[in-house]
């Protein structure tokens, strides 16, 4: 009967997503380690070196150990914990703001535990996505679910808010109003909120946005405007990207590679382009857009595992299209990073913990049927 029930729980795990994953990770390790070792000699990209590349490879492990650990728990255990690891990673993020917290390019979103950075705001997007599935799945009266998905969502926004971490503002903003449009909410509420937007439009670029963000925002779609300045990254970026041709530069001398700045995160495509050339860049997107669609819920997934796999499946493409759109100059540099290929301890293990709720088995539906 045990035997059963963890088979059930292990072979839930989509085998095609996976391999996207670990397929993603091979290139993000592989590129890491070519990145350290021109970075010591040519200076490709700041503070980058063999032991962050390292430090990578243990963060892949210990994703996979997070994945395997919430399939043995299985969905219902997951289901009771959602309200207390939201609640602990949200305390986590609000310790950032304290003494403890240390900024990192203007973002005060890290705490520095024994000589180690953690970003807690990737953790609170997995625990968000769990609370806020466990309230739109509860037996709660409607004007009482939303308002505890209200208390779910205002207090992670206005943390994230201080935090001055944009990017991470804007996928926890994508998450929040894509859980809410699964959960049904009326037209009339879409209405409202549509006819509201040129107004929130204008206090978020008059009030929230500071000068340098609005710079970034103006000069996306033409670096060119400001080419020494705030448009050189993407600039940059775009030249790396063209250098790599179909083939890329693997066997070329390591003094060939161009500059970007950020390469081993926001940027890491553009590395991967260089290294690869058109055809590693086409490998990288296919798999993760087989991974993304592998990952949307489906019609017959029973409540709570249908808002968990939202959550995760909108969390994982927007933050791959933004970044890969940051990389082509079609979107604002706001610091978000491309999931399993870009560097970042937290990061890794937040999507790993996302492809865990992706393959919780459904024990209330074992046959879920049919891709929204």
């Amino acid at each position: 009967m045990l035997y059963n029930k963890l088979y059930k729980r292990f072979s839930s795990a989509d085998p095609v997503m996976l391999l996207c994953a670990f397929f993603l990770c091979g290139v993000s390790l592989y590129s890491l380690y070519m990145l350290s070792i021109n970075n010591g000699a040519h200076s490709l990209t700041y503070g980058f070196s063999l032991s962050s590349a390292l430090m990578q490879a243990v963060s892949v492990l210990v994703g996979v150990a997070v994945f395997l650990t919430i399939l043995l728990m299985g969905a219902r255990f997951i289901k009771r914990l959602s309200p207390y690891i939201f609640a602990i990673s949200l305390a986590l993020c609000a310790l950032t703001l304290t003494p403890l917290g240390i900024t990192v390019d203007d973002d005060r979103a890290w705490l520095r535990v024994s000589g180690i950075s953690v970003q807690p705001s990737e953790l609170l997007k997995v625990g968000f996505i769990m609370c806020a599935a466990f309230v739109l799945s509860s037996g709660f009266g409607r004007v009482k679910k939303y308002l505890l998905f209200a208390l779910c969502a205002l207090p992670s926004l206005a943390v994230i808010f201080l935090q001055r971490d944009m990017g991470t503002l804007l996928i926890f903003s994508l998450i929040i109003l894509g859980m809410l449009f699964c959960a049904g909410t009326s037209k009339r509420i879409w209405a409202f909120l549509i006819i509201l937007s040129p107004a929130i439009g204008y206090i978020g670029w008059r009030f929230v946005l500071n000068n340098a963000q609005r710079l970034r925002i103006m000069t996306a779609a033409n670096p060119s405007l400001d080419p020494y300045g705030v448009g050189y990254q993407q600039l940059s970026a775009k030249n790396a990207i063209a250098s790599g041709g179909f083939t890329g530069r693997l066997f070329e001398d390591r003094g060939s590679f161009l500059f970007v700045s950020s390469a081993h995160n926001d940027f890491i495509l553009s590395f991967i382009a260089q290294l690869f050339g058109t055809l590693g860049i086409f490998l990288v997107c296919l798999s993760l857009s087989l991974l993304i669609i592998r990952a949307a819920p489906r019609r017959n997934d029973s409540g709570y595992i249908y808002y968990l796999k939202a959550g995760a499946f909108i969390s994982l493409a927007s933050q791959a299209v933004i970044n890969s759109a940051m990389n082509l100059s079609l979107f604002p540099v706001i610091g978000i990073t491309l999931p399993f290929v870009s560097a970042g301890g937290t990061a890794m293990i937040s999507s790993f913990a996302m492809l865990g709720l992706i393959s919780l088995y459904d024990e209330e539906n074992s046959n879920p049927k049919g891709v929204i």
